[in-house]
C-alpha cells in the first residue's frame, strides 16, 4: 500500500521512527538530452547514521503533476520507462532512470525523500533537444520569457514549516508517552 510522505511523517514519526538528519543533492539543471535519449536523473541522499534502513525510506518522483515512481518497501510506477533502483537505494541513491525521453518527458521533476521523521524536496529540470526541429522552434528556448516565474520556492517554504510544526508535535507527543510510561 502506497503511504504519502506527510502520512509516513505523522506515523513513524509519533510511534517513535528513526530521527536522523537527511540531506539531499541533485543534479544542476538544466540537464539536457536528446529525443531518444536514455537519462539518469541524480538524487543523491545521506542519512545521519548509515546504513540506510529502507523500511524508514520512501522515494517519490513526479513530473508535471503526476507521479512517475515511487519507492515504499518496493519499487511501483504509472510511467513506462520511468524505475528506480532497490540496490541503488540501499547506497543513498535514489536516481530517476528514464528510458527513451520523448519532447513531452521536458520540464521539472521532483524527487521527495522521506526517511522519517524528516522529508526533503528537491528539483530537476530536464531539456530534451530534438534534432528534427530547429532550435528557434523548440519550446524550452522561449519558455523562460514566456512563463511567469515559478511560484515553487514559496511552496517548499511553506511546506517546510508545516513539516517543522508537525515534528515539534512528535517530539511533544514523545516526551508526554515517555513520562505516562515512566510513572506507570
Amino acid at each position: 500500500m502506497s503511504r504519502s510522505p506527510l502520512t509516513l511523517l505523522l506515523v513513524l514519526g509519533l510511534l517513535g521512527g528513526c530521527a536522523g538528519k537527511l540531506a539531499v543533492e541533485t543534479d544542476a539543471s538544466p540537464v539536457r538530452a536528446k529525443v531518444g535519449d536514455d537519462v539518469v536523473l541524480k538524487c543523491q541522499f545521506s542519512v545521519a547514521r548509515p546504513p540506510v534502513d529502507l523500511s524508514q525510506l520512501v522515494v517519490q518522483w513526479f513530473h508535471r503533476g503526476g507521479q512517475l515512481v515511487e519507492f515504499d518497501t518496493v519499487v511501483s510506477g504509472s510511467r513506462p520507462g520511468a524505475n528506480l533502483s532497490v540496490e541503488g537505494l540501499r547506497r543513498g541513491n535514489a536516481a530517476l532512470y528514464l528510458s527513451q525521453v520523448t519532447p513531452e518527458s521536458a520540464g521539472n521533476y521532483r524527487c521527495y525523500v522521506t526517511y522519517a521523521p524528516d522529508v526533503r524536496i528537491k528539483q530537476v529540470v530536464l531539456h530534451v533537444e530534438d534534432p528534427s526541429k530547429p532550435p528557434a522552434e523548440e519550446p524550452e528556448a522561449v519558455a523562460p520569457q514566456a512563463c511567469a516565474p515559478d511560484p515553487d520556492p514559496l511552496v517548499l517554504k511553506k511546506l517546510d514549516q508545516v513539516l517543522s510544526i508537525l515534528q515539534q508535535i512528535s517530539r511533544k507527543l514523545g516526551a508526554a508517552g515517555a513520562g505516562a510510561g515512566g510513572d506507570a
